[in-house]
């Protein structure tokens, strides 16, 4: 069984191309249901695992562990995938089939106001160090471009087409999709390809076609998730803002910023690279609070 998990790890990071810590996460929820079957359910191979195994398990999760129902969802939606890649790739049974998804009460995503990304947008802008101006590019494509922190950090120099003015991500299931470029950032990346980009590179002594990468020792990796999170947060605190801002929060921004100005939910769909229609749909939460906000101060029968 063991030698399963491992295999299933090497899958989603070689052949989903999932990264590191999200893989890591997938074998914690693993990990954690191999250990409820070798205390409650005795077992010795992942054939003999049914769906009452995991109802059990969801159940432990419940009322002995008592996590929140969207711990439960992840963890669940980890074993599927896992059930997934045994039945595949290894005939074995699906033993998730079945298996219901706990109903998740309904967050509207936090975001920023246009004047607040302007901070941070300015706060970038400030800092004329090469990191500075690399972390600048950073923002402008996680904003302008809603893409994932994975996705941005995976970027390649040939993903960027300045001449048709887009870019080519990978996205969530190892997902191609096509993002167009604002038309005032191509100059922006153009400048940092052609100049800043072999400066970063010039401690290495090497070539790179990583479009942000890290020189540590002499060697090139890819900027991780974990420091543009850092970045996120300290040049939101020299920007001015106060509450606690993630670089996811620059993507559910720009969603939300687009449905005011009209933009519909197909267009947002394909834009941030969601296979399902319905989860672009929480954006009508925020664009109906605004709406309200609107007839409240303009209509004329509004109680005021």
């Amino acid at each position: 069984m063991e030698l399963l998990v491992k295999k299933f790890r090497y899958h989603l990071v070689a052949q989903r191309y999932v990264s590191n810590h999200t893989a890591e996460g997938y074998m914690r929820d693993i990990d954690q249901f191999s250990h409820f079957l070798a205390l409650k359910n005795p077992v010795t191979s992942f054939a003999e695992v049914t769906l009452q195994h995991v109802k059990e398990f969801i159940k432990y999760l419940r009322t002995i562990v008592k996590v929140s129902p969207r711990t439960v969802s992840r963890k669940l939606s980890a074993l599927k995938t896992f059930s997934t890649y045994l039945n595949t790739y290894h005939q074995i049974p699906l033993f998730t089939k079945g298996a219901i998804f706990p109903k998740l009460p309904k967050h509207l995503p936090k975001h920023l106001s246009e004047e607040g990304v302007q901070a941070i947008l300015q706060a970038a802008n400030n800092d004329k160090t090469l990191i500075g101006q690399r972390n600048k590019v950073i923002v402008c494509l996680l904003y302008a471009c809603g893409m994932r922190v994975s996705e941005l950090t995976r970027l390649h120099i040939e993903h960027v087409n300045l001449r048709e003015g887009h870019l080519q991500v990978l996205g969530k299931g190892s997902k191609e999709r096509i993002i167009p470029i604002p038309r005032e950032l191509i100059p922006v990346l153009e400048e940092y390809i052609q100049k800043i980009h072999p400066q970063l590179l010039a401690p290495s002594k090497s070539l790179s076609n990583k479009l942000f990468p890290i020189v540590l020792r002499k060697k090139t990796g890819y900027i991780s998730r974990q420091s543009v999170f850092i970045m996120i947060k300290s040049l939101a605190e020299k920007g001015g803002l106060v509450h606690r801002i993630s670089p996811h929060m620059l993507r559910h921004s720009l969603a939300t910023h687009l449905l005011k100005k009209g933009a519909n939910l197909r267009i947002l769909q394909t834009l941030l690279g969601h296979e399902k229609l319905n989860t672009v749909q929480i954006y009508t939460h925020v664009d109906i609070s605004h709406l309200r906000g609107l007839y409240d101060q303009y209509h004329p029968r509004a109680i005021k």
